[in-house]
């Protein structure tokens, strides 16, 4: 029997999902931002937008999708029924995702395995992959299971962006800038409404506007390749742009809120390092994973995990609670040191930490 098409769904929350067929019914996957931004931004779908199965298993597989409730994902990719065929620009944006995203080690296995049996196998090769090594374990993490109550607030340290072509550019140096570069005049009420966006300042604002954005609903609209036609707009800072049009919109639930909950540090500071990492093109999208681990809690400050298993967790790629909730039973407990009923007490725990669910 043929499978109701996968679609694109947002809750009561603004969370944005996917609803997909496996044996015994409809189930919801919720996205991480950089599956929402391929979905939305790079293929241009909507809410109730139908999805090609090809992307499915990928978002799983990258770590961009998880269940609510757990499940284990290669369970669910080998269940999942894939159907059809990809179209060219379906082809461009999926060979794009997975060739342009960095993978965690953990997740290399898995991708492999399931750019194999994909359309994408004879095109992409398992070398186009960018694996993002993990860092250090921090040497507070190397203490007997006495000394766990030193465990708690470790820092970590995560990978950092690399730098893009307009780090030069931010909010001051902006001001300074020569209008000189913009040649029309552009309605200056737009140009100061686009400006709530941070990352946005006044020269890139007038930008946008000569290039066509009439309104802050139209930028939200817009998609970063369109963008990115624009005279000194790259596709990053169109990103930025547009992921802070949706906020100010109400489209999407604002990063720095996001990043409260999952880490419980006040979203003023993410506030902070998110405006400035815009200004440098880098979007809230693409900076929240690196921030989650720099300011957040890291698996040392879930209660029932001792000095040893988080040292293993953290070697095993498990470094936040958040890699922690995303992660299937059958995963953790592939972790040394960590058995089925171990694993079941760690997720509901993270879960709590989180306050996620």
């Amino acid at each position: 029997m043929k499978n109701k098409p996968t679609r694109l769904i947002q809750d009561a929350t603004g969370r944005y999902k996917l609803k997909i067929s496996l044996p015994g019914g409809r189930y919801q996957l919720s996205l991480d931002d950089r599956a929402v931004n391929l979905l939305k931004d790079r293929l241009g779908l909507s809410v109730r937008s139908t999805l090609s199965d090809h992307f499915v298993p990928f978002i799983l597989a990258m770590g961009d999708g998880w269940f609510p409730r757990q499940r284990d994902v290669d369970q669910v990719i080998r269940d999942f029924s894939v159907e059809g065929s990809l179209t060219g620009n379906e082809r461009a944006a999926l060979t794009a995702y997975v060739t342009e995203s960095y993978l965690t080690e953990r997740n290399e296995e898995r991708v492999r395995r399931v750019l194999e049996d994909s359309p994408l196998s004879e095109s992409v090769s398992a070398s186009d992959l960018q694996i993002k090594e993990l860092p250090s374990v921090p040497e507070s993490l190397f203490v007997s299971d006495s000394d766990e109550s030193e465990q708690t607030g470790v820092v970590t340290s995560s990978s950092k962006s690399e730098p893009s072509e307009e780090t030069e550019a931010d909010p001051t140096t902006e001001m300074a800038a020569s209008d000189s570069t913009v040649e029309d005049d552009p309605d200056p009420e737009t140009v100061e409404s686009l400006q709530q966006i941070p990352g946005i300042g006044p020269l890139r604002a007038k930008q946008l506007v000569v290039g066509g954005v009439k309104s802050i609903e139209t930028l939200a609209d817009s998609r970063p390749n369109e963008l990115a036609t624009i005279d000194q707009i790259s596709e990053s800072i169109a990103t930025v742009a547009i992921e802070g049009a949706r906020e100010l919109l109400g489209q999407t639930p604002p990063v720095d809120q996001r990043l409260e909950a999952q880490t419980g540090v006040e979203k003023e500071e993410f506030a902070s390092a998110l405006s400035s990492l815009a200004a440098s093109g880098v979007p809230a999208s693409e900076a929240a994973p690196s921030l989650r681990v720099l300011y957040g809690p890291t698996v040392a400050d879930i209660d029932v995990v001792t000095g040893q298993q988080a040292y293993f967790l953290w070697e095993a790629g498990y470094q936040t609670p958040h890699d922690i909730v995303t992660a299937s039973q059958e995963e953790l407990t592939d972790v040394m040191q960590v058995g089925t009923t171990t694993a079941e007490r760690i997720h509901s725990d993270a879960v709590d930490l989180l306050g996620r669910y």
